[in-house]
């Protein structure tokens, strides 16, 4: 694994009406920088300028816990990094011929991307109000 960089682009000049846009960007980079393990994995699977959104999905579901397990008020369960839900990897198994299960993140990874190219980011609408500044155009990711 190449050594990656998160940064954030300060503008030429830091001014009352971009200041805002700066420090939501640092605030985002903190994010991206504690799931920056899983960069890789990612970039396998994602085109570049979805790169961001996926690791800060990551960051939002699970904290990039593998094993992460989450229960919903209707008794299922939200399971691995991207928190998969029960109804939706049932789903997803017989149509993707999938044999392992969500807490491998290779695999979650690799079925998340399917999801998002095939049906649309609208799964992890519930941790929108997370994730959703993470396309920022202040923040660029850099493998060093």
């Amino acid at each position: 694994m190449l050594p990656v960089l998160v940064v954030c682009l300060m503008p030429v000049q830091l001014t009352t009406d971009n200041i805002s846009n700066y420090i939501s960007c640092v605030y985002e980079k903190k994010k991206i920088e504690y799931v920056i393990d899983w960069y890789d994995t990612v970039e396998e699977n994602f085109e570049t300028e979805d790169i961001i959104k996926a690791l800060g999905i990551i960051y939002c579901e699970s904290r990039g816990k593998a094993g992460a397990i989450g229960k919903n008020k209707d008794s299922t369960y939200d399971v691995g990094l991207w928190q998969f839900n029960d109804n939706t990897w049932n789903w997803l198994v017989p149509k993707l011929k999938i044999k392992s299960k969500r807490t491998n993140p290779i695999v979650s990874t690799a079925v998340a991307s399917w999801l998002v190219y095939n049906d649309g980011w609208y799964h992890w609408n519930s941790s929108k109000h997370c994730w959703k500044g993470t396309n920022n155009e202040l923040l660029q990711i850099h493998k060093q």
